[in-house]
């Protein structure tokens, strides 16, 4: 496990290297998402991309009975960029 810790770590030297990935990985969709119009062209790409990754954390994690279904996802993923679509 050390390995693969200092392994990531020489790509991502802060944070959580899995999580700082994903951040970047939703960034670049969302900023396609910009370029075709479908976000505000002030939409705060990065916050919005780590606002994702807490809820959609915070929505599976520490569960003890099924994970949660589309229609729970679909809501999350709305509720946090409903801000930034374009009318």
């Amino acid at each position: 496990m050390d390995e693969l810790r200092a392994r990531l770590r020489r790509t991502w030297p802060a944070g959580v290297p899995v999580l700082s990935e994903a951040a970047e990985m939703i960034a670049a969709y969302l900023a396609g998402e910009r370029d075709l119009g479908r976000l505000d062209a002030a939409a705060d790409i990065d916050t919005l991309a780590f606002t994702l990754i807490g809820a959609g954390h915070m929505l599976f994690a520490d569960r003890q009975g099924a994970p949660p279904g589309a229609e729970a996802v679909r809501k999350t993923v709305t509720s946090v960029v409903a801000g930034a679509l374009t009318p």
